[in-house]
């Protein structure tokens, strides 16, 4: 038996682990728990593929869930339902007592077992960006069989719930939490979370003594799809291909990129992409910069008030970014627009905050590249797709 310490992310993250263990052939690990206090739908989105092939190779899997202080979405859990495997849901409905454990068990019978108990939940950030910390312990089996069917036993109430506080999970118990208000939309979440962040924006409000570190996201998985077709009315430059994971239209294009928007001018700089009209026609028709990316390309997300005086407004969005054919991960930049920027002139009223990105921005050297923007797949409201090449 060896225990050790995974340290994210400074050494490996845990969904990667996971990913790796769930298509490990050798051995091939038969039983799988994951038990978390929180899921969201982009992690058990970058897990679905191998948890499919480990099930349809005979792995028994369990993920048992809490959806307490509205952590789990309603999407997340409905993706944890279409994967067919052993799905319960925990909770106590009294208050003050929230299911908040993060393990996760990975047996090959007679063979071996690893198991990860630490901080870890099943969401974005507990699997790739957070800040985290689990042991892992490995059985080698039978040697250590002692030992594993102790810890096993120790586990027993979270491998195996029982009673009222466990439900095995059905759509039809989703939309009973959904319509009780106690399992949010992602979109809900993330709102809420803005919100929070929001409150700091007060122009007495201190700045923060904390610096940054970048933790780059991997890039989304998706769906094998095609990309959209890109209407044949526009230009011809306007048909660049997308990345090649996109699967969302290309909405506009800014060609040679001025020092200016990419952190590069002398003086000070203007942390953010002017969205200028930039000679982008839809369906032949020049877009009015002044209000084609405030209503058309980001009038999905949730705009808030700004700035007073002038007014202006702001909203967030999640970013797949690539730079010259290398992947930077998503990114949740600011967007901000401000309608008197106009100023009688027709000029640009919208920017594109670089936000983290912007020292990266910097030393890349980016003038004179292009800048492609991409809508988000079908049917969603993010990720949009930045492509600089």
């Amino acid at each position: 038996m060896k225990t050790s310490v995974v340290l994210q992310p400074s050494n490996i993250r845990m969904g990667e682990i996971i990913n790796e263990l769930l298509s490990s052939q050798d051995p091939f690990y038969n039983k799988v728990w994951f038990i978390s206090a929180f899921a969201n739908a982009r992690a058990i989105e970058r897990l679905a593929e191998n948890i499919l092939v480990s099930k349809n190779r005979g792995a028994q899997i369990s993920i048992i869930v809490g959806f307490d202080v509205k952590s789990t979405s309603a999407e997340a859990l409905r993706s944890i339902n279409s994967l067919e495997v052993n799905s319960i849901l925990v909770h106590n409905a009294r208050r003050g007592h929230t299911f908040h454990p993060k393990v996760y068990l990975f047996e090959s019978t007679a063979s071996k077992a690893i198991l990860f108990v630490g901080s870890s939940n099943l969401t974005d950030g507990g699997l790739y960006t957070n800040y985290e910390a689990s042991s892992q312990t490995t059985f080698n089996l039978p040697q250590d069989e002692t030992e594993y069917d102790e810890m096993l036993s120790s586990l027993d109430r979270y491998l195996h719930p029982q009673g009222n506080t466990a439900q095995v999970l059905s759509n039809e118990l989703i939309n009973i939490l959904v319509r009780r208000g106690e399992v949010p939309t992602e979109r809900e979440v993330a709102e809420n979370h803005r919100h929070s962040l929001s409150l700091g924006d007060r122009s007495d409000t201190p700045a923060s003594p904390f610096g940054v570190e970048i933790i780059n996201r991997p890039s989304r998985t998706r769906r094998a799809t095609t990309a959209s077709v890109i209407s044949q009315t526009r230009k011809a430059r306007q048909a660049t291909s997308a990345p090649e994971n996109s699967v969302g239209d290309l909405v506009w294009q800014k060609i040679s990129l001025p020092p200016s928007d990419v952190q590069r001018q002398t003086g000070n700089v203007t942390g953010g992409l002017r969205l200028t009209q930039a000679r982008w026609s839809v369906n032949d028709n020049p877009i009015d910069q002044t209000t084609y990316f405030r209503n058309d390309v980001f009038g999905n997300l949730t705009w808030r008030e700004w700035r007073t005086l002038p007014y202006s407004e702001r909203t967030e969005a999640d970013f797949d970014f690539y730079v010259l054919g290398e992947s930077y991960g998503i990114h949740q930049l600011m967007i901000s627009h401000k309608p008197s920027g106009e100023a009688g002139q027709h000029n640009y009223t919208t920017i594109l905050h670089w936000g983290e990105l912007g020292d990266i921005i910097r030393e890349l050297n980016l003038v004179g590249r292009t800048f492609s923007l991409y809508a988000p797949p079908s049917g969603e409201i993010e990720p949009f797709t930045i492509h600089i090449t």
